[in-house]
C-alpha cells in the first residue's frame, strides 16, 4: 500500500458517496472551504491498493504563534464540523477479520509513515458514529477516548416516535402547536447568524464559527444537503437552526438555534418538526449531536439512541505544555457555553 496525496475532487467525492463512513464533512467543497476561511491547510491523504483507492484520511495542518505544529481531522469548533477521520472502501467492511485487520494495520502504518514525517507537536481525529476500531493506532501510542451522539431512529413509525418522547415533552410540544407555529425552509443564514450573535455577545465569547461568511459559503455549496428552518410564532422569530444531509441515511441537527420565546419551548417542537420532515425525505436517523451532562439529560426526553465514536490523539512534549494552557484558556469558554438555557442545542 502507498499513501499520497489526492488532488482529484471528482475522485474524492465519488470515494466519499461510496464509503460507508463518508459525509457530507468529508466532502471536496466542504473542507476546501474550511481551507480557505481558515489558516489550516487541507491534506487529502489517500491510501491505495495498487490502484485502487481503500481509504481516505482528511487531514488539516496549522502552525500556531507558539511555534507549535497541529493535524487535526477535523478542526477545532470553529469549523462546526461534528466528525471527520477515516473514510475505507466498502469492500473493507465486507472482508472477514483476518483480511480486514491486514488491511487496517497497513492504513495506519501508511498514515502514522506520513504524519511522522512532519513530526507535528499534536495530531488528532474523530471517527464517523459507530466506527470503534482505531486498535491500531493505539498500538502506535496514540490514546483513545470515548465520545458519544445521540440519534433518534426514525425507522419507526410516527406514532411511535412521538409516544417515545417524554410526557414533559409532549405537553411542551402541545403548547407550542397551540400557538399555530409557522416553519419557514431557506438558504438564508442571516437569521440564525443574528440570534447566535446576540447570545454569545450575552456571554461575553465569540460566536463558535470561522466566520459568517463561511456558514453562507457551506449553504451555497451545498445547497441541496443543507437548511436552515426559521421557527414563527405570532409573525415573530422564535428560534432558528442549520440542519445537515449527513449521509443518503443520515440527517443532522446541525447549528442549533436559540430559544426567544422564553415562554414556549420552541426548541422541542423544532426538533420534533425536523424528525417529521427528515422521516418524510427517508432518512433513518437523526443525529442530534453530543453534549455535556446537561445537554446530554435535555436531549434524553427524546429517548434516543446512544451511539459511540472516538476521539483519538498524540502529543509530544510542547504539544502538552501549550495543549494545557490552551484547556485553561478555553475552560471559560465551555463555562460560559453551559450557562446557555437549556433549550440551546
Amino acid at each position: 500500500m502507498v499513501v499520497e496525496l489526492l488532488e482529484d475532487k471528482k475522485r474524492w467525492d465519488q470515494f466519499v458517496e461510496t464509503s460507508p463512513q463518508g459525509l457530507l464533512f468529508h466532502k471536496w467543497d466542504f473542507l476546501k472551504t474550511v481551507e480557505r476561511h481558515s489558516n489550516y491547510r487541507f491534506l487529502p491523504y489517500c491510501v491505495y491498493s495498487g490502484d485502487q483507492p481503500i481509504c481516505i484520511f482528511p487531514f488539516f495542518i496549522t502552525r500556531d504563534r507558539l511555534g507549535m505544529t497541529s493535524m487535526f481531522s477535523p478542526p477545532p469548533l470553529d469549523t462546526q464540523i461534528l466528525y471527520l477521520g477515516p473514510a475505507f472502501d466498502p469492500s473493507v467492511q465486507a472482508l472477514k477479520a483476518t483480511a480486514k485487520e491486514k488491511i487496517l494495520d497497513q492504513v495506519t502504518g501508511e498514515i502514522c509513515d506520513e504524519i511522522d514525517k512532519i513530526a507535528p507537536n499534536y495530531v488528532y481525529f474523530m471517527t464517523v458514529p459507530n466506527f470503534l476500531d482505531v486498535r491500531f493506532f493505539v498500538w502506535k501510542k496514540y490514546r483513545e477516548h470515548s465520545r458519544f451522539t445521540y440519534a433518534i431512529d426514525l425507522e419507526r413509525s410516527l406514532d411511535e416516535i412521538w409516544a417515545s418522547f417524554s410526557k414533559n415533552c409532549r405537553q411542551k410540544i402541545k403548547r407550542v402547536s397551540a400557538h399555530s407555529p409557522e416553519t419557514q425552509q431557506t438558504n438564508d443564514v442571516s437569521p440564525l447568524l443574528d440570534i447566535w450573535r446576540t447570545r454569545f455577545s450575552e456571554l461575553g465569547i465569540e460566536v463558535p464559527l470561522l466566520s459568517d461568511d463561511y456558514l453562507k459559503d457551506l449553504m451555497a455549496a451545498f445547497p441541496q444537503e443543507m437548511t436552515v428552518y426559521n421557527l414563527i410564532i405570532d409573525g415573530q422569530l422564535a428560534t432558528a437552526g442549520a440542519c445537515c444531509a449527513m449521509q443518503k441515511e443520515r440527517y443532522a441537527l446541525w447549528i442549533g438555534g436559540v430559544n426567544l420565546r422564553k415562554d414556549l419551548s420552541v426548541v422541542d417542537y423544532h426538533i420534533w418538526d425536523v424528525v417529521q420532515r427528515a422521516k418524510s425525505e427517508g432518512f433513518k436517523k437523526l443525529d442530534l449531536g453530543s453534549g455535556d451532562a446537561r445537554l446530554s439529560r435535555y436531549k434524553a426526553k427524546f429517548d434516543p439512541l446512544l451511539e459511540p465514536s472516538c476521539f483519538v490523539e498524540r502529543t509530544d512534549r510542547l504539544g502538552k505544555t501549550v495543549n494545557f494552557a490552551w484547556k485553561k484558556l478555553s475552560g471559560a469558554r465551555k463555562l460560559a457555553l453551559n450557562a446557555l438555557p437549556r433549550a440551546h442545542l
